[in-house]
This record gives structure tokens, sequence and C-alpha cells, in this order.
């Protein structure tokens, strides 16, 4: 799925133009600018450089499986679908891809995500031994990390509409207080 005009953190947060999340989002129009520039960057790069657009999309569809069901699992594996459908299906069943290269991928990703202490040298070794080049191990961690932020927007942003803030009261007064 292409993005062009949708801004992909109100749309897995739920919501499109206009309503509670847009006007919590437009107090930090930079933030909100620069979360969807690197999406755009991670996730829709003009050129993928070593990391191919399907490799990309398996990753995201995974890491957001990886934080539970909801709109972006989808997203992810709806944009994986359009790239690689066979591939889609084995990510959507938490299959291994057979591709090493990916799989070493999806293992980082996991590290990445449940386990980020535990992450040593000896797993970038891992990596490069599966193919991975310095450039793709950095737009590899970058997009998992990227994803977790995102995710955690999003969700932070569906509980803030879902039970918005009280009223504020009035300040008392001295007289208020006679």
């Amino acid at each position: 799925m292409s993005t062009p005009g949708i801004d992909v953190i109100d749309h897995l947060a739920g919501e499109g133009d206009g309503g509670q999340i847009a006007r919590l989002r437009s107090l930090r129009p930079q933030a909100r600018e620069n979360a969807q520039r690197s999406y755009e960057a991670l996730l829709e790069p003009a050129d993928p450089g070593s990391v191919p657009l399907r490799e990309r999309y398996a990753i995201a569809a995974h890491v957001a499986r990886l934080h539970g069901p909801g709109p972006a699992a989808e997203l992810y594996l709806e944009n994986l679908r359009d790239e690689d459908p066979a591939l889609a299906e084995r990510i959507e069943a938490a299959e291994a891809t057979g591709e090493e290269r990916l799989d070493a991928g999806l293992a980082h990703a996991d590290l990445l995500v449940l386990r980020p202490r535990e992450a040593a040298p000896e797993h970038l070794r891992t990596l490069e031994a599966a193919g991975w080049d310095a450039d793709g191990i950095v737009t590899l961690s970058q997009l998992v990390s990227f994803l977790t932020f995102q995710l955690r927007v999003a969700h932070g942003l569906r509980v803030l509409a879902e039970n918005p803030a009280p009223a504020a009261q009035p300040a008392l007064t001295t007289e208020d207080a006679r």
C-alpha cells in the first residue's frame, strides 16, 4: 500500500483526518512530519538499496505481529502480499521463510523486540554470514526500532482517544474558598 496523503500513524491509530487523534498530533507538527518521513524512508524508499521492499515488508509484518494483532500487522502483510503473496502467507503463519538471509533478519528482529538486552556483536556476525552487508544491517535495525516506536505511538494515541482527559476545572480563587 502506497501512502501518498495518508499519515500512517493516524491510520494505525484508527483514524483518518480531523478526529481526536489528528488534533492531538497537530500539537507536535514536526514530530508528525518526521515520523511520516521515517516511514517513507524505511518502508517506501525510492532506492531500497541492499534491502528489497519484500524483505522490508516481511520484517515489518513480523515485527507488527510480535506486538500483537491489529492494523499494523494487516497493513504490512497487505504491502507484502503486493510484493510476494507466498512470502506473506509464510509470515502470517509464522513459518520460516526458507531464505537464510531473511530468516536471519527475522531472528534479529525477534532479538531486538523481545530480548534487546541479549543483543551482542556475534548477532551481527550471524547477519553478515547470512548475506547482510553493513548498510543492510543498519537498515534492518533502524526498521525494527522505527516500527516499535510507530506501534507504541499508535497504541498510545488510541488509548488517549478512547479515554479523553476530563475537562479542566477552573482554578479556585480566594473568594471561592470562603
